[in-house]
């Protein structure tokens, strides 16, 4: 069986369509959730394959899964079809798959 796929954001980023409220960088919310989730559940990167990738578009590697239209981050892409797209989501599902802390309700 494939690995399922999970797609973050590089972080820090520039985004010069919206120049950051402190004039440096940004981070994805969504993203940092994920990032915090796997940095307590080490083990997950032992079964999924965790990508980091540049905030800037089109995301080619999220496009040839998910098309054009659904490049949104974080998303976790299960056996080349399902995927999820809420951080939530994502981390229960690796939570009740791999083992390890899952988000309080």
């Amino acid at each position: 069986m494939k690995k399922p796929v999970l797609f973050v954001l590089k972080m820090p980023f520039q985004d010069h369509e919206m120049p950051s409220i402190s004039n440096d960088s940004w981070f994805c919310t969504h993203c940092a959730m994920i990032e915090g989730a796997l940095a307590i559940n080490t083990h997950w990167e032992n079964h999924i394959e965790v990508r980091r990738i540049a905030h800037k578009k089109p995301r080619k590697e999220v496009i040839k899964y998910l098309g054009e239209q659904n490049q949104w981050l974080p998303v976790l892409i299960i056996n080349d079809r399902e995927h999820i797209t809420d951080p939530i989501e994502i981390t229960a599902y690796l939570a009740k798959r791999f083992g390890g802390a899952a988000p309080h309700p």
